[in-house]
């Protein structure tokens, strides 16, 4: 069956049989729950990956994330044979009716974008693409790249054309680590292809797992568009929300208690303040910037909100030293018990996160830093260079001061009497995450400082 020129009648009759495979290009941390919630949906899925160690995991039901659900959700999908982890990608597209492409898009040495992952997929899909097929693009691009990379290197090594000889459409995901499962059940789905035809049936394939609303739009750009215009104004919020949380410190007033009388407000929508921000945001908007500059535009506000982020990690070590040195110490002589390197809360994932940045410049200044994070066990913490405590008494034990980087749900149940019973007299707690109730430290005669708020 060639899926692009079925009817919505023969799509769903085909998905009930079980006749249709979708190939999924990248077992991430999207592409891999993605492959699942497609296997649910009804298609028999090829997972394919380059990574050896990730694809044996999976044939044996193992996931190398840790995503809430998605490992028995694996296992299942795997012990019924409509999941098949594969190290041949030419293979997986050639046997498939769909392919949906979530490679993961980085910054090179010079924070430009480097789309080699998404080359050398784009190439595999020419070499195996056969006529009739579908291909869904789902990685983070600029604007324009899709057709510009992917298309183009499709063409040119399959002889097919994209809109007449096969499918091309683009829709982003919408997930975040810790929720990813429900994001992509749950939130709408944009999506935008080369044509009507295209365009009706990427609606359809999404709709396998998507319970919301296929937003659709005119064109693959808009789409390409819609993703980094999301996170570029959640980027702006965050850093504009940071930066107010500091003007607070300086005037004496609590940045939460004014954000949330101000949010009552319909049209203000300020955040929570933090350590900095991290995880794929400050990548996308560098994507969203390169491509603006390449079309002669200058994204003022995007680019003044990425130095801001950078000052906010500044003031974050100024915040600890001013903890430590009203402790009667200096950072060289310090003993500091840091909690949490994850980028959010609750979930297992260092990439991007600031709070290691933040550990660095205090090792730097000669701070002793041991780190503990319930998420990651000590060889991981090795492994990214930190000092790793086994436990969180072991972190706090003779500690100067205290900095919870991150909200995990493990830091609210913090107890301040084994806090103060384990570390040096007069040790404050650094709050970034704002788990601690300022008004308990204060009763217990710990020295509390957090960011928006100042010293208590």
């Amino acid at each position: 069956m060639k899926i692009l020129s079925s009817s919505s009648k023969e799509f769903k009759e085909s998905l009930n049989k079980g006749e249709l495979t979708l190939a999924v290009l990248g077992c991430g941390a999207m592409g891999l729950p993605s492959a699942c919630l497609f296997a649910k949906g009804g298609f028999r899925v090829m997972a394919a990956d380059s990574n050896p160690a990730v694809i044996e995991a999976l044939r044996e039901g193992r996931s190398h994330l840790d995503e809430p659900g998605l490992e028995p959700l694996l296992r299942k999908c795997v012990n019924a044979s409509i999941l098949i982890p594969t190290l041949d990608v030419e293979e997986a597209v050639h046997k498939a009716d769909v392919i949906n492409v979530l490679v993961p898009t980085l910054l090179d040495e010079n924070n430009r974008p480097n789309y080699d992952a998404l080359i050398k997929a784009s190439e595999s899909i020419g070499r195996g693409l056969k006529p009739g097929s579908l291909v869904i693009v789902s990685s983070t691009v600029a604007p324009g790249v899709t057709e510009e990379i992917v298309k183009a290197h499709i063409e040119r090594l399959s002889g097919l054309k994209a809109g007449e000889d096969f499918g091309l459409a683009y829709s982003p995901i919408r997930a975040s680590p810790g929720s990813v499962l429900r994001d992509l059940e749950n939130y709408p789905r944009v999506l935008g292809a080369i044509d009507e035809r295209s365009l009706k049936v990427a609606s359809l394939v999404l709709g396998t797992i998507v319970k919301s609303p296929i937003v659709t739009v005119s064109n693959i750009k808009t789409a390409e568009a819609t993703k980094l215009f999301e996170n570029a104004y959640r980027f702006v919020n965050l850093s504009l929300s940071n930066e107010l949380a500091i003007l607070c410190e300086r005037l004496g007033i609590d940045y939460i208690e004014a954000r949330n009388a101000a949010v009552t407000q319909p049209f203000c929508h300020l955040l929570l303040p933090g350590i900095g921000i991290g995880g794929h945001l400050p990548k996308d908007v560098r994507l969203l910037s390169s491509s603006a500059e390449e079309y002669g535009c200058n994204l003022r506000i995007v680019e003044a909100s990425r130095k801001a982020n950078e000052t906010v990690v500044r003031h974050s070590v100024k915040l600890i030293a001013e903890a430590v040195r009203a402790s009667g110490r200096s950072l060289r002589r310090s003993r500091i018990a840091f909690l949490g390197i994850s980028y959010k809360a609750n979930v297992k994932e260092a990439r991007g996160s600031l709070a290691i940045e933040v550990i660095r410049m205090l090792e730097k200044n000669g701070a002793r830093v041991q780190v503990y994070d319930p998420h990651f066990s000590v060889p991981e913490l090795q492994a990214l260079g930190l000092m790793a405590a086994k436990s969180l008494d072991v972190c706090l034990e003779n500690a100067n001061c205290i900095v919870i980087a991150v909200a995990h749900e493990a830091f609210r149940r913090l107890d301040l009497g084994t806090v103060k019973a384990l570390t040096y007299r007069g040790a404050a707690i650094v709050d970034f995450g704002r788990v601690i109730d300022p008004q308990e430290a204060m009763k217990m005669g710990i020295p509390y400082v957090a960011v928006g708020k100042g010293r208590t």
